[in-house]
């Protein structure tokens, strides 16, 4: 295996015998013409990739699709029917609450279990134990069986520990949904810093915000097939059609012609419209303007501009509601609302109605390149079908305002004031009563 190569997977399948009774399993193995009683289910059908080492990854899928039982494959915890997985380096990862720890022991000895396990000295997790402790912070409880423990206590204790024994390998299994936003915050400036260090980290989540702010690249995996790798914008674009699509709706992807609607200067990074729906109605037309009513090529931070749209439909649509959303070029979504969320009267559609849908916004935000993006939906019986959505179909540049310097992703044009005092003037502060005296 090359030596820049972290994770490699070839050809690799996991299959499960599913009996209908109990009874099959022992017919099977004692019929002497090995006739077969069972059904094969693939929770992975041959799954190749690469992972290189320092990569962030994450991989997305629906409940079921194989996520978990791909990295149960690479930690050893399951090995696979068929296809070969090579890992270089030391492995920590966590997996579903409660993995890898005995829940007689108490918090300390897990521990020491866990690091025995990953090839550590007892004096090697003594160096550790300080730092361990602090993170996970859960005081007296880790001289308790954790058993006692509550699920957020259990993923403080299953993280901190993870995450200070300087794997080469992290792998984390939706298990940070559990814990709380301070905790999940810190545990994600953990994660930097591990990226920051050279460590090849694998993340499943269903929280798409992580996986765009934190993956180089993202794995879509359904039904045990990995459907596709790359940037995880595109991934997750992908994901939600596949979560909106069911049995009685397809949601087919809809080649798109050459975008002639971009607007500003890409630096670097390919505009790629993704666009999906029943095709039900359509987004005919969208336009990014200024507030002369002229196609924007860039804005200047804090300017209002019109993001218009022209919609067809193509049946009778009895509850039509219409969404934009702003986004960084790496996807992070900024702001996004709807006619649904603004509380705008539903006013149905007939076969052939075109109208046109404007949303008149203040582009409050720190320069940059951002993408726009148009949805045209329906609400049917409180569940949202897809009918024509078009992501990432407008590329804005915003500009600075003079020589303004702040940081983050809103501009909210902050006002300092700073006054000087004698304190004398003023007299003594007491602390008690809040007061000058």
């Amino acid at each position: 295996m090359d030596k820049d190569i972290a994770i490699k997977a070839e050809n690799v399948s996991k299959v499960y015998k599913l009996y209908d009774k109990p009874l099959d399993r022992l017919k099977e193995s004692i019929n002497p013409f090995g006739k077969k009683y069972h059904k094969e289910f693939y929770a992975l059908n041959d799954v190749s990739f690469e992972v290189k080492k320092g990569e962030t990854v994450g991989i997305i899928g629906k409940n079921g699709s194989g996520k978990s039982t791909l990295l149960e494959i690479i930690t050893g915890v399951l090995t696979p029917t068929s296809g070969t997985i090579n890992v270089k380096g030391k492995v920590s990862a966590l997996l579903e609450l409660g993995a890898g720890f005995n829940p007689e022991l108490t918090g300390i000895e897990n521990i020491y279990l866990n690091g025995t396990i990953m090839g550590y000295s007892k004096d090697e997790i003594d160096k550790r134990l300080k730092n361990i402790l602090s993170f996970a912070d859960i005081g007296e409880f880790v001289y308790q069986p954790v058993k006692m423990y509550s699920s957020g206590m259990f993923v403080r204790l299953a993280f901190a520990v993870a995450v200070n024994v300087e794997p080469n390998i992290l792998i984390v299994d939706e298990a940070l949904a559990v814990g709380d936003g301070k905790f999940q915050l810190k545990c994600f400036e953990r994660i930097k810093s591990l990226q920051e260090a050279g460590t090849t980290i694998l993340i499943v989540s269903h929280d798409l915000q992580s996986i765009r702010q934190f993956c180089d690249f993202a794995f879509l995996i359904d039904k045990g097939v990995l459907l596709e790798i790359g940037a995880p914008n595109i991934i997750v674009n992908h994901y939600i059609r596949i979560l909106f699509s069911s049995e009685d709706i397809e949601l087919p992807e809809v080649p798109n012609k050459k975008n002639e609607n971009k607007v500003g200067s890409t630096e670097g990074n390919e505009l790629k419209e993704y666009r999906y729906g029943t095709q039900d109605g359509i987004i005919e037309y969208f336009e990014v303007l200024n507030n002369d009513l002229k196609p924007a090529r860039a804005v200047t931070t804090c300017d209002e501009v019109v993001m218009r749209m022209i919609v067809t439909a193509k049946k009778p649509i009895e509850k039509p509601i219409y969404a934009m959303t702003i986004k960084t070029i790496k996807g992070l979504e900024v702001y996004g609302t709807n006619s649904y969320f603004q509380a705008i009267p539903f006013n149905a559609l007939k076969l052939g109605d075109s109208i046109e849908v404007t949303f008149r916004q203040r582009l409050a935000l720190m320069p940059g390149n951002y993408y726009i993006s148009f949805g045209f939906v329906e609400l049917n019986s409180d569940n949202i079908v897809p009918l024509d959505r078009r992501y990432d179909a407008v590329e804005v540049k915003v500009l600075p305002e003079g020589h303004d310097r702040s940081f983050g992703l809103a501009n909210l044009t902050s006002e300092i004031n700073i006054n000087y005092f004698n304190k004398k003037e003023l007299g003594v502060w007491d602390s008690t009563k809040e007061v000058y005296k």
